[in-house]
């Protein structure tokens, strides 16, 4: 992982420092930056890995490359332009430079997996980000002469306005953006049979093993729902020795569920709880680490922060189950979806939307907590099987359950209890929603509510809740643009 920055059209490396120092926490054990008279771009990185040597930056003929990302076909990648797979200790931003000096921008869609890219191409910047928006990145409204970071820290910091960087897109300064990679039309696959179980287990393994590369071992939040729990038993299968991490309020539905996970696996299983105090207390701090006030994210990144919290390592990195909802269809709504195409043209949408939500949240609560949070189920291969299935493969109407097809794939692999488990909102299963509705009833009185948010038309306070949170988030983004650059969840 990488906390990336720099300026183009100007080169400023007493800005770029000051923006990279304020992420520090992406990249606490490395710091470099490289620059000429039109470029800057630095990075931080984290060292994920025993013995691992990160180097943030690399130069070379007139290339300066900087690579915040998770790629899970790297070892393919590496046979085709280093020409050895089995170097685990390749860093990502040297692939980077040796497909970018081969390909040029082309090079940015041969890569499954989450990406923020810095390139300086003899004095010219170009920046990439992946096409789900896995990893984050911001840059200045102006194309011409401005700045870039990972997180609105920085760009707020450097007070010029600014805009969430869109995913699936290159940019290159003086020109502007264009599209990487559009979604590929796949066939419809056969119905769900024994095979295509097998294919989404095979999947999933393969992607638990590209996160894990390089390592004995895997740190996995497990919330005890079929998404979190699905890794965790790819994560054994694969030979992995895993770390598990659930917590919620006492008596809590996820405490219960993933300690019958930990137990079936045999994972070194550690639990928290916490009380309505202690969620209050650290509300400020998560809300400056997530960079958002929309109430369902934030009520959500508050046990996320917790869990990563406790997390122990080795290895600095941990991995979770988002992004099974939305390949393999978990939202109680999407029962009423009548046809194949509509329910895959909602989850892609759901897909694409998901950079400023969930993807943020995983991404900012780890990365603050010093660790580099990983989503195998957003791997090519689970994405693209999952894409293939209809209705009939992952919805019963019956029994009104979802994710049918990730259910099946793992029966006998875990408990029937778990397997079949109701699907809960991480902040359901922890016991933050209602905690935090009553903590905002109490806090700000109807007229309060009313009066302040009439003063707020542009940031579309929609509850009590979000008032709260907006109230913290003004304490760290005095600025339109941050107000502006806040993603909404979609039936919240």
């Amino acid at each position: 992982m990488e906390g990336i920055a720099g300026t183009y059209g100007h080169s400023d490396r007493a800005l770029a420092r000051k923006m990279l120092d304020v992420i520090w926490h992406r990249g606490p054990d490395t710091f470099r930056i490289a620059a000429d008279d039109r470029a800057v771009l630095g990075a931080r990185e984290l060292a994920t890995t025993e013995g691992s040597r990160p180097v943030g930056v690399y130069e070379d003929r007139g290339l300066a490359v900087a690579s915040d990302s998770c790629i899970f076909n790297k070892a393919v990648l590496l046979s085709e332009y280093i020409g050895d797979s089995g170097q685990v200790d390749v860093p990502d931003a040297l692939l980077v430079m040796e497909m970018y000096r081969r390909e040029g921008r082309n090079a940015f869609a041969r890569i499954d997996g989450g990406f923020a890219i810095a390139v300086i191409d003899d004095g010219e910047l170009v920046l990439a980000r992946d096409k789900y928006g896995l990893k984050p990145l911001y840059i200045s409204r102006n194309i011409r002469k401005g700045c870039f970071s990972s997180e609105m820290k920085s760009q707020v910091l450097a007070g010029e306005p600014f805009v969430q960087f869109p995913p699936g897109k290159s940019f290159v300064q003086g020109k502007g953006f264009e599209g990487i990679d559009e979604p590929r039309r796949t066939a419809r696959s056969p119905r769900l049979g024994p095979s295509t179980r097998e294919m989404i287990r095979i999947a999933l393994e393969r992607s638990v093993a590209a996160c894990g590369r390089g390592s004995r071992s895997v740190n996995v939040l497990l919330s005890g729902g079929i998404d979190s729990s699905a890794v965790a038993a790819a994560s054994t299968s694969s030979g992995f020795k895993v770390s598990s991490v659930c917590v919620g309020m006492a008596g809590g539905a996820d405490l219960e569920m993933a300690r019958i996970v930990a137990g079936h696996l045999g994972t070194d299983h550690q639990e928290r709880t916490y009380g309505i105090e202690e969620m209050v207390d650290v509300l400020d701090e998560v809300v400056y680490a997530a960079e958002t006030f929309d109430y369902p994210l934030v009520r959500s990144c508050i046990p996320n922060f917790m869990a990563t919290k406790t997390v122990r390592g080795p290895p600095r990195s941990v991995l979770c189950g988002e992004g099974g909802d939305e390949v393999f269809a978990g939202y109680d709504y999407m029962g009423s979806i009548r046809s194949d195409r509509a329910l895959r043209n909602e989850r892609l949408q759901l897909l694409y939307g998901s950079y400023n939500t969930g993807f943020q949240r995983v991404d900012r609560m780890t990365a603050y907590c010093e660790l580099d949070g990983r989503m195998p189920l957003m791997h090519g291969g689970v994405v693209g099987i999952g894409l293939m299935l209809g209705r009939k493969d992952l919805l019963d109407p019956r029994s009104e359950q979802s994710k049918v097809a990730l259910r099946k794939a793992f029966e006998g692999v875990l408990p029937p209890e778990v397997v079949w488990r109701r699907k809960q909102r991480f902040s359901d299963g922890a016991g933050s929603i209602t905690a935090m509705q009553a903590v905002a009833e109490e806090l700000i009185s109807d007229s309060e509510f009313e009066k302040e948010r009439a003063l707020l038309p542009k940031s579309r306070i929609r509850t009590k809740e979000e008032l709260m949170y907006y109230r913290s988030f003004r304490k760290f983004f005095h600025s339109k643009s941050a107000d502006s650059a806040v993603g909404f969840t979609p039936r919240p």
